[in-house]
């Protein structure tokens, strides 16, 4: 399996399938996530809190990657993500409303495993559509 299919992995099992047992085998144990979020641990086991988190606030959540570029060392998926909000996530309580939305994510890999993650999404448009923040 090369590096890309790897990074696939993440979107497509980890969050789609909820197999965090994935985290230990692909991603080094000094990961470096560089998208903040407060509440969770660094490194691989704040991955896995906030995948099991997202799981449980979405139960329905799915990524679909819309396109992938590689470029020596470096990774990027663009990937649509949605879900319904039954459970209450990073202090905001369950809306039960849908979204979707559109994120970016890159990926740093050496020999074969995840050393370094950073990540745009577009969070303005999920929490408009979940009803936390109004529409403009």
């Amino acid at each position: 399996m090369g590096d890309a299919d790897t990074v696939r992995r993440v979107p497509l099992e980890i969050f789609n399938e909820g197999d965090v047992g994935l985290i230990n085998e692909i991603f080094t144990p000094d990961f470096v996530e560089h998208v903040t979020s407060p509440g969770f641990p660094e490194g691989r086991a704040g991955l896995r809190a906030f995948v099991l988190g997202m799981r449980q606030a979405f139960p329905d959540f799915r990524y679909e990657v819309l396109a992938q570029v590689d470029d020596g060392d470096l990774h990027v998926l663009y990937v649509q993500a949605s879900g319904t909000m039954t459970g209450d996530f990073m202090a905001i309580p369950a809306t039960g409303l849908s979204a979707t939305w559109l994120e970016m994510h890159m990926a740093r890999m050496r020999g074969g495993w995840i050393v370094e993650h950073w990540a745009v999404l577009d969070q303005l448009g999920m929490l408009q559509q979940l009803g936390v923040l109004p529409a403009v």
